[in-house]
């Protein structure tokens, strides 16, 4: 049980550290968000009209900005080579973590759909809230341009409801067209779909830009709640006086930090120096006492690398014994490296270390199965199962035979 928990935490504790992190950080945006569009002074006539709806619609929102910055990020593979290749990123367990970006893709992309659920949602109510709420004397703070006008209407006619209504589609189709039966069935329609990105963020800055949302600047001169000690109660609750107070609302100025995401012209990339390319399966291979290596049709062919290096006798390994699994649905595949599997065995048991590479041979397909009839491959046809393996046997067995 320790030995689990331990491996346990060795392979996924800093992924689901990360993803905690990540998490904390959603949560801590949501809430402060929240309660400044719920207790600024700013917001304070907007927060009246709008309520509960204003607050769940900006902190949905800044959520949504920071995935949106972040969803792409994992998907990098540049990127990704280019950090695993610098001298700073050298501890495994880091390049592993490097590794499981699609992880946090997926969990990005799945926070992105839930909170424009809930942005949505927020926003149809407050476009029902301008309506309801319109008021003549305050025509710059209502998105509305007169009372009872039908919420529909407000949507199809500005830009922040326009580009809304688009977002939601782009994001419904990337959404479903990313599911597991859709991969499997027609790889191209998920491909195609999560292409729409670039749309989706072009969109999005333009919907950013709307302005829909409009709130107070002079609340230094003008206090919300507050009355002008120079005037009367009288004067105070005089047409001059709430004309004056609305004369400088005005559009949302940009911030970066919250309201909107950077826009292209601030973005510094970084210089990216490709020093590779690094292949992930056999980086570290060697780095270990025992080492599985497990491999599907023709992608076994990162590996071959692994035993080119056996066949040409690298010394200073730390590694002790290598496992080689690989699967293909047909037996012809295996010609493919079958010359290169034999020069390793032979090349091996000439040095007197048969124990040191470990080979099994599955072929998926049994219909119309054959052998390796060549004398040439013999060493291969002793190796060869029928069938997938079984995991759990095969590393219960790899785990007794190195406990040491």
């Amino acid at each position: 049980m320790v030995v689990s928990v331990r491996s346990w935490v060795a392979n996924e504790g800093g992924k689901h550290l990360i993803l905690m992190l990540w998490l904390g950080v959603n949560t801590w945006l949501f809430i402060k968000t929240y309660l400044m569009y719920s207790t600024g002074q700013q917001y304070h006539y907007l927060y009246k009209m709008l309520g509960l709806g204003l607050c769940i619609s900006r902190a949905s929102a800044s959520v949504l900005n920071l995935n949106c910055s972040l969803v792409l990020l994992p998907m990098c593979r540049s990127l990704l080579t280019f950090v695993r290749g610098t001298h700073t990123v050298s501890s495994r367990k880091t390049r592993r973590l490097l590794d499981k970006s699609k992880t946090f893709h997926v969990a990005c992309g799945v926070a992105i759909c839930i909170f424009s659920v809930v942005h949505v949602s927020a926003h149809l109510v407050n476009v029902v809230n301008f309506s309801v709420s319109y008021s003549d004397d305050f025509p710059a703070l209502n998105l509305a341009r007169y009372r009872g006008e039908d919420p529909k209407l407000i949507i199809l006619t500005t830009i922040p409801g326009v580009t809304g209504v688009l977002l939601v589609l782009i994001l419904f189709l990337m959404f479903t067209s990313s599911s597991h039966c859709v991969r499997v069935s027609n790889y191209e329609i998920f491909w195609y779909t999560h292409n729409l990105f670039i749309i989706f963020y072009i969109i999005l800055m333009v919907h950013m830009v709307g302005g829909a949302l409009k709130y107070q600047t002079n609340i230094e001169t003008h206090p919300p709640g507050c009355l002008r000690a120079n005037q009367s109660g009288t004067e105070q609750q005089g047409e001059e006086l709430e004309q004056d107070r609305f004369t400088q609302l005005l559009l949302p100025e940009p911030r970066t930090d919250l309201e909107i995401l950077p826009m292209v012209q601030q973005r510094r990339y970084p210089k990216l120096y490709v020093d590779g390319p690094f292949g992930s399966p056999s980086e570290e291979v060697f780095n270990y006492d025992v080492s599985v290596c497990v491999a599907g049709g023709i992608g076994v062919t990162p590996f071959a690398c692994i035993l080119h290096a056996l066949l040409d006798g690298w010394t200073g390994f730390r590694l002790q014994r290598l496992y080689f699994v690989w699967v293909c649905r047909e037996l012809q595949s295996f010609y493919w490296f079958a010359e290169l599997l034999c020069a390793v065995h032979h090349k091996l048991w000439q040095e007197n270390r048969p124990d040191y590479f470990n080979l099994k041979l599955y072929v998926s397909n049994t219909d119309s199965l054959q052998s390796m009839s060549e004398e040439k491959y013999r060493p291969l046809t002793s190796r060869l199962l029928v069938g997938r393996p079984r995991w759990k046997l095969l590393f219960d067995e790899i785990g007794k035979t190195n406990k040491q």
